[in-house]
């Protein structure tokens, strides 16, 4: 579990490695959970969020279904569906899945590797080009579902990194 709750330029305490926040122990993750949520005056429920942050990824709803679960598990009153305002399929972003989830392999294995002290090779680190991409990723979902970049912001920011990186 990775867990990132500052909206912030400052530093938040996370030790990072290319830009993404380090694992956090699942218990930890839903104390801080928790303590957001009472903070934002809400009644948070410790089983939901522990549910949510414990499932493993073929356990998991549907990306939208999941925020949803974790709102309410948070205590937040139950809504109406929220649509995206991007498309994070839009083909004017080209193949951007394949290329960040090989940067996310080698962001993970890097973090591991380290977490453990084991030496890591050059030829598996996280790149310059995995670094680019992954900030690319954290922009388009921060945008997903609006209040971040704008869809020609996204394809400007995407086709810069394309002709950067060849892809």
């Amino acid at each position: 579990m990775e867990l990132h709750l500052r909206n912030t330029d400052e530093p938040c305490g996370y030790r990072h490695v290319g830009g993404r926040p380090g694992p956090l122990a699942p218990d930890l993750a839903v104390d801080a959970l928790r303590t957001w949520a009472m903070e934002a005056g809400r009644t948070p429920s410790a089983e939901a969020i522990a549910a949510l942050v414990t499932s493993g990824e073929g356990e998991l709803p549907v990306l939208e279904r999941a925020v949803l679960a974790l709102f309410a598990a948070l205590g937040f009153p139950a809504g109406t569906e929220v649509l995206p305002v991007i498309d994070p399929d839009d083909a004017a972003f080209g193949d951007h899945r394949r290329v960040i989830r090989m940067a996310d392999l080698r962001a993970a294995g890097e973090l591991y590797m380290a977490s453990r002290g084991w030496p890591l090779d050059d030829d598996l680190r996280a790149t310059a080009e995995d670094n680019d991409y992954l900030r690319f990723r954290d922009l388009l979902w921060s945008s997903v579902y609006g209040g971040g970049a704008t869809r020609e912001e996204l394809v400007a920011r995407h086709d810069q990194l394309a002709a950067r990186w060849k892809q």
